[in-house]
């Protein structure tokens, strides 16, 4: 699972995120409301753009949320931010450093207060970074091994875009500008060609940033985005033999089933 250059940038990441109406924060608020947990687990928390409003969910319904996030700089980030919050907040907030592949290697060295979780998800994507079966199985069993039984995995993934799969199969789509930002004098660009191996179901989405700061220095860069493209019955078979049942397959945050047409993917699979 490689590092992609714009996680080394929080600076960048967070203006990239900060300018999209995501919209998935009332729909995990929603689910972790109706779950009624003590203890729950975010994999790929980032800089703590969902981690932090959850955390403040638990400050008033009683639970405790560990952000696990594999790169350090947006670690760091992410407990600047915390440093922010009420001390109710940082009572129910844990970050640690950690890799969805090996969650027995990371959690091991955690503080001793949960020795499981009632809900574990991994939200906004995350699971596309696991590009190999290898992959995917350790993230999917590592997560059973931590749940409590009856306990939930929640994860959130792009639904197949075949006509973009279609146009970047042969060869790389031509470049285009896919994002334009600005925030706080500071101006960010970023153009996309995308490239679809169907031998293993990998898009890989060549960004190239331009990034000018309020003292008008510029730098440039490139940062590949290789994501597993997930079909529906893949999901359900993950969650099968990794020792779930899958309850519900979600097609957006809105929360109605998933269809032809739907945006998302996102997985609800019970502890067995």
């Amino acid at each position: 699972m490689t590092v992609e250059a714009v996680y080394l940038r929080p600076d960048d990441y967070e203006l990239e995120t900060l300018s999209r109406d995501i919209g998935d924060i009332p729909f995990w608020s929603s689910l972790l409301r109706r779950e009624r947990p003590k203890r729950v687990l975010e994999i790929g928390s980032g800089c703590g753009r969902l981690t932090l409003p959850l955390a403040r969910l638990g400050a008033e319904q009683g639970f405790i949320i560990t952000g696990l996030e594999m790169e350090p700089a947006m670690l760091r980030r992410a407990q600047e931010h915390a440093r922010a919050e009420s001390a109710d907040t940082r009572r129910a907030l844990r970050l640690m450093l950690g890799d969805a592949r090996d969650l027995d290697g990371a959690l091991r060295h955690s503080d001793g207060r949960a020795t499981t979780f009632d809900v574990i998800i991994m939200p906004y994507g995350v699971a596309h970074h696991l590009t190999t079966c290898d992959a995917r199985l350790s993230a999917w069993r590592g997560a059973r091994r931590w749940l409590r039984a009856g306990g939930l995995l929640a994860v959130d993934v792009a639904a197949p875009d075949v006509a973009r799969m279609a146009a970047g199969r042969v060869e790389e789509t031509p470049r285009a500008c896919d994002l334009e930002v600005s925030r706080d004098g500071r101006t960010l660009r970023r153009t996309v060609a995308t490239h679809y191996d169907g031998a293993t179901q990998v898009e890989t989405h060549a960004y190239e940033y331009h990034v000018q700061e309020p003292d008008g220095a510029q730098h440039d860069y490139r940062s590949d985005f290789q994501m597993y493209v997930y079909f529906p019955h893949e999901i359900e078979t993950l969650f099968r033999t990794t020792g779930f049942t899958l309850e519900r397959l979600i097609g957006s945050y809105h929360g109605e089933p998933f269809c032809a047409d739907s945006p998302l993917q996102i997985g609800l699979g019970r502890a067995e």
